[in-house]
């Protein structure tokens, strides 16, 4: 009797153990290199070097609030510099104020590949527009992108063919739309948590508890 007993028990408490442990999950959320590169055959794309201190953004609209933990821009970086990842209100529709910025340094890197934030917590709000790129500090420095003139669409993000033109590294300023799209990556990423939520804590309290009572009963 008192070895079923623990049977159950033990079953309990490791079904408990394992309900607590929420596995992590990463996914790109939006990717309009994946999305506008196999258009080039048909649609006219252009890879475009720009000094470090002025370059081009992406323009992005949502249909629906969007969070993310990163976003990358596709990008070679010409020479070392440190690099500001910044995320307007987009002057188009909004005003213009920067909401985001974080500071990374880069070395030499003439392949273009897609540059990424450290984590960090945003959402994009339904109906707004943003404003998304990379500056850098270099003197005599380069960042050199790739953009395709279309917009492009997944799910509720939509990248407008209106890039912005930014500046001003210490004071990072928006504006000067033009026409192209150049490539932007979002991702989401959430992470593994040991934190049980109430039910699990219950089940884990009476595996504990019965536990300890078998014991007692063993013992006498």
């Amino acid at each position: 009797m008192i070895r079923f007993g623990k049977s159950i028990l033990a079953s309990t408490l490791f079904g408990a153990l394992m309900y607590v442990s929420v596995p992590a999950f990463a996914g790109v959320v939006f990717d309009s290199q994946a999305l506008g590169e196999p258009q080039c055959a048909t649609e006219t794309c252009f890879t475009e070097e720009r000094g470090s201190g002025d370059n081009y953004a992406a323009v992005l609209s949502f249909s629906s609030n969007v969070s993310i933990t990163q976003f990358g821009v596709f990008s070679a970086v010409g020479g070392d510099q440190n690099i500001k990842f910044v995320i307007f209100d987009s002057a188009l529709g909004g005003t213009g104020n920067l909401l985001f910025s974080q500071t990374k340094f880069y070395s030499n890197n003439p392949t273009q590949t897609f540059l990424y934030t450290d984590p960090f917590a945003f959402t994009f709000l339904a109906g707004k527009t943003y404003d998304v790129g990379i500056l850098g500090d270099g003197i005599g420095s380069t960042l050199t992108g790739r953009w395709i003139v279309k917009n492009l669409t997944d799910g509720p993000i939509t990248e407008i063919s209106q890039n912005a033109n930014i500046s001003n590294f210490s004071s990072p300023v928006t504006g000067g739309y033009a026409g192209v799209s150049p490539y932007v990556q979002l991702v989401y990423e959430s992470g593994s948590t040991l934190v049980p939520e109430p039910a699990s804590l219950i089940l884990l309290g009476i595996g504990l508890a019965g536990l300890g009572a078998v014991r007692r009963q063993q013992k006498t």
